[in-house]
């Protein structure tokens, strides 16, 4: 099964990525647009990150709306970030591949994080990248990101490999069965 190459990625690439993203954090912006603002110049440089992506990216925030009670912007600006990498523009064009890439970007974060519930990453401890779990866990994913994109851009497998992956979320914890940590907004 293909997996990141982390011997191929750029660890100081890696690195700043993270800071960058943290440092988004720290300017007030929420996960998901740290994400987008941070990621976006690293898997796109050759394309502007327009007005129009950073207020459609806004929303993902906290669980996706502020609920905390749905995905973290750290899988939901991945999917965003393989739409816009892979996704197509007319129907003449490949309408699995975005799809798969998100399955397998969906499936390697569930690996790292162990679920993409907003509430239940936001119970951890903070680690050593910021104060924060919210801090550590977009300094992470922003990480985890481009070393995905990097290494699908340096080693895409066979088309027929990429269409064959899966994410198995039977281990996951049930979203709707997870108690939200605060109303919507009260964050």
């Amino acid at each position: 099964m293909w997996k990141i190459d982390y011997d191929k990625v750029s660890s100081e690439r890696i690195k700043q990525v993270g800071e960058d993203a943290l440092a988004f954090k720290e300017q007030g912006f929420h996960c998901s647009e740290s994400l987008i603002r941070a990621v976006w110049p690293y898997v796109l440089p050759e394309r502007a990150l327009s007005d129009d992506v950073l207020r459609i990216i806004m929303p993902f925030r906290g669980g996706i709306s502020g609920s905390t009670s749905s995905h973290c912007g750290g899988l939901t600006v991945g999917v965003a970030l393989a739409g816009a990498i892979y996704g197509r523009l007319k129907t003449d064009e490949d309408p699995k591949l975005a799809s798969s890439v998100v399955r397998m970007y969906w499936r390697i974060y569930l690996e790292n994080f162990g679920t993409s519930n907003c509430t239940l990453l936001r119970r951890d401890e903070p680690g050593p990248e910021a104060p924060s779990i919210c801090g550590c866990l977009i300094a992470r994913a922003a990480r985890l990101m481009v070393a995905y994109f990097d290494s699908l851009k340096m080693d895409m497998p066979p088309l027929e490999e990429v269409y064959a992956w899966t994410v198995d979320r039977s281990q996951e914890p049930c979203h709707e069965r997870v108690v939200p940590m605060w109303p919507n907004d009260e964050h």
